[in-house]
């Protein structure tokens, strides 16, 4: 049986530390899915998810992770002429696997990780040839690197592709303006910058996007966008069985981060931990993975330079601390120091003199 004593503070790139009133929204009672109590409560999500992105598109929610809506957004955008997967990281390549394995004609443009796609690389690429959309991710969770993509859509919308973004560590924690840069599918999970448990994911579905998935054939059956707006039109319904619980928390999250904390402050405070943590690094005599002009201000990727990361991980977790190593083949050459969701500058603070004190 897990115990409280096994609970440690997470300094991970998700999921994160979950506030205590968001947690006692899990608890409460169950009602029926197919209650009108149960359509107000998405009709409300999803008006507070549009204000959150700064969009009047389709929203979906999807009992799942954030991958089965990236595989949904494969799906339902992508047809004869294929897809475009910007490759930069560890989370980037999954954009190019899900392509393949569902069937799909996909071509990578590989970008050296730490660094992000620039329009001019883009240009060049899609000059080659005509491609139904192309996949970016907007914060490489393994590298640290956030793409600016109010540089980048542009270029993409001139040649007449959708905007597909993984958005999974940077939705709620860096700015986005989902109409203003004409993203089609912009998609995240809660666990990591809204500060919730995994469970529930969350998309915007641009019309440009709805149009293209009707001309798709197999498109499945539990990812269909346009079956999951069937749904969502009948007073806010699901086809399948929803997580009810988290419903409930993301409904309270929301209204406290639009409402209370205000979305362009809850961006700025992202940054302000991006900042400090990278003047702490370079404080330090230790370095960026980054490009420090992408550098993300959700999860900061730091050079190991010699520290014996996985004896820091130790020692973090005899302090109550939960630590993240580099990802995938940088495990042990460099790691992570994640500020994002609710965390505070002075949580933030503490952390690092920890760290600090221990690799002296």
């Amino acid at each position: 049986m897990i115990d409280e004593k096994d609970f440690l503070d997470l300094f991970i790139p998700g999921p994160v530390n979950i506030s205590k009133d968001c947690r006692q929204k899990l608890t409460l009672r169950m009602i029926a899915h197919r209650s009108e109590t149960m359509g107000e409560l998405h009709r409300d999500i999803a008006t507070y998810l549009q204000k959150l992105l700064f969009t009047s598109n389709q929203i979906i929610l999807s009992t799942s992770s954030s991958t089965g809506l990236m595989e949904a957004a494969i799906r339902n955008c992508v047809d004869k002429k294929g897809v475009l997967n910007v490759l930069n990281g560890a989370f980037a390549e999954r954009w190019h696997s899900i392509a393949l394995m569902n069937g799909k004609e996909a071509d990578a443009l590989n970008i050296d990780w730490g660094k992000a796609v620039t329009a001019q690389q883009l240009k060049e690429k899609l000059d080659e040839k005509e491609y139904d959309a192309v996949c970016i991710t907007q914060n490489e969770t393994s590298t640290g690197v956030t793409t600016p993509l109010k540089d980048l859509y542009r270029v993409i919308k001139d040649h007449g592709c959708l905007l597909l973004v993984d958005a999974v560590s940077s939705a709620g924690g860096v700015e986005t303006r989902v109409d203003e840069w004409e993203i089609d599918v912009y998609l995240f999970g809660l666990q990591k910058c809204m500060a919730l448990p995994p469970g529930l994911a969350v998309a915007s579905v641009s019309e440009e996007a709805l149009k293209m998935a009707k001309t798709v054939p197999n498109r499945g059956w539990y990812f269909d966008f346009l079956y999951l707006k069937k749904y969502h039109d009948r007073n806010g319904m699901q086809p399948a069985t929803p997580v009810i619980p988290i419903y409930y928390a993301l409904q309270y999250q929301l209204h406290k981060i639009v409402d209370e904390e205000g979305i362009e402050n809850r961006w700025a405070r992202h940054t302000e931990m991006g900042d400090y943590t990278r003047e702490w690094v370079k404080a330090r005599g230790l370095t960026l993975f980054a490009d420090e002009s992408v550098a993300s201000n959700t999860v900061t990727c730091v050079n190991s330079l010699g520290i014996d990361v996985p004896k820091l991980k130790s020692d973090l977790m005899k302090k109550g601390y939960l630590f993240a190593t580099g990802y995938g083949k940088f495990k042990e050459k460099n790691f992570r120091i994640a500020h994002m969701g609710d965390r505070t500058l002075e949580e933030l603070a503490t952390y690092l003199q920890t760290i600090e004190e221990l690799i002296r």
